[in-house]
Parts: structure tokens; sequence; C-alpha cells
């Protein structure tokens, strides 16, 4: 089966513009889908990396999907440990430092915690009454880093897949 695509001149003439056989621009389409989430992929990543002070990738996964005519994003990962990022003091002193901790995890951002403690390696914090119930302390994940500038991967997607759908048609 081939389409053919027709444009009707102002003057009410018919011009065969392009015969197009689907069995040839099927993977055209899927390679243009392919490289336009690629784009937006490595977009993502440098603005994560741009916003956070460590590298949030190999917290979790980013996988792209093209296939037939349509393509994906998926990003997973779990919360991660704020002993991932910055802390001072980065290990356990003698004496818990007045005020607390100070963390550090957005670039250009940080705050101190209070009621946080280092312990067994992890950055704790109690919740209830001295010496009882204590919390591990988490802090954003791949997704959540994602969900922060996944409107500019969106728009850089569809400027590629425009871009790259030009250049097949």
């Amino acid at each position: 089966m081939i389409d053919v695509l027709i444009r009707i001149l102002p003057s009410g003439h018919k011009e065969v513009v392009q015969t197009l056989d689907p069995s040839r621009i099927k993977p055209r389409l899927t390679a243009a889908i392919r490289k336009a989430l690629k784009e937006g992929k490595s977009l993502g990543d440098k603005e994560v990396k741009a916003r956070y002070i460590r590298d949030l990738k190999p917290m979790g996964k980013i996988r792209s999907r093209a296939a037939g005519l349509m393509g994906y994003l998926k990003i997973s990962g779990s919360r991660n440990l704020i002993k991932r990022f910055r802390v001072t003091p980065s290990t356990r002193p003698p004496h818990r430092p007045l005020g607390g901790l100070f963390v550090q995890i957005v670039r250009g951002q940080g705050g101190m915690l209070p009621h946080a403690f280092i312990g067994k390696g992890d950055v704790w914090e109690r919740t209830g009454r001295e010496r009882h119930k204590i919390h591990r302390l988490t802090t954003v994940s791949l997704p959540g880093g994602w969900g922060r500038v996944s409107a500019k991967v969106e728009e850089a997607i569809a400027r590629h897949l425009e871009k790259n759908l030009s250049t097949i048609m």
C-alpha cells in the first residue's frame, strides 16, 4: 500500500507532492522518535546535574523506548540518603555540634537540621522524646529530580521530533 500526499494549488489544480511507502516510512519515524528521546534524555541529565550537588544518575535508571510510532522515557529510582550529598560534619564527631548538621542538596541552597545526627554511616533524626524514636533521613529521588526539569525536557523532545520529522518528509 502506498500513500500519496496531494497539495491543492490556489488555482484549484492538484499536485502530487510525494508518495510514501509505509514499509519504508515507519522505520524512519521510529528512528526519529528514538533520536528525539535521546536528545531529551541528555538534556534532562544535564539539567539535573546542574541543579543538584551530586549526580542522581547512579541512584536510579532512565530508559527510553521507541516502538512502532510511540516512545517514552521511563525514570525510576528510590529516595536517596542525605549522606550521599553534602553534610557537615561528614563523620560522626565526638560531641554533637551545636545547631545540628548543615546539609546541602541543591546547588546554592542549604540549611541546618537541628535535631539530626550521624550514626552508623547515615544521617538520622529524633522524632520523639530524647532517646526514643529515630528515623533515617532521605531526600530527592531520580524521578523527583527529573520532575523539576520535565517541562524543558518535553519542549526539547517536541522540538527535536519536529526537526527530525521535517528531514524525513
